[in-house]
């Protein structure tokens, strides 16, 4: 007997990259610490493979808190995000328009569900499309931890 009660494990991050303009000057204009952020040209070790790589863009990136729920849902996440950048939005837009940035949400989700669907609704999307010019979807599959019996 199966279950069909699936987890979803996820989080949605909020990134803005520029090869021009370093997470420094972004910390400062938006007067939000990032949760990552690095420097082009930055030399660093990758997780895995072990080689040594060089960072080719600046980035600065908020991340919500990673949740694991039997819910297909992002909506919490979003509305984290939310939080912490609607305050920000009219210097968002600016960057938004300016070619020197991209921004964008990048949604990731872990499951045992190989048949995944996420919803958006008017309000998320409103938001998102407000300051983001891309979103990017990682989805995983993983092996459920119970068994066909």
């Amino acid at each position: 007997m199966k279950s069909d009660d699936f987890t979803y494990k996820t989080s949605v991050a909020f990134a803005i990259v520029s090869n021009e303009v370093e997470p420094e000057i972004l910390t400062k204009e938006l007067n939000i610490v990032p949760e990552k952020s690095f420097i082009k040209g930055e030399l660093s070790v990758s997780k895995r493979s072990g080689s040594l790589i060089t960072r080719p863009h600046n980035l600065w990136r908020i991340e919500s808190p990673t949740t694991e729920s039997e819910k297909e849902t992002i909506s919490h996440h979003i509305e984290y995000l939310k939080s912490i950048l609607l305050a920000k939005i009219d210097i968002l837009k600016k960057y938004k328009e300016d070619s020197r940035f991209e921004l964008s949400f990048w949604i990731w989700v872990e499951t045992d569900n190989a048949g995944i669907g996420l919803d958006l609704d008017e309000n998320d999307l409103a938001f998102v499309g407000q300051i983001a010019n891309r979103i990017h979807f990682s989805v995983i599959t993983r092996e459920s931890k119970q068994q066909n019996l």
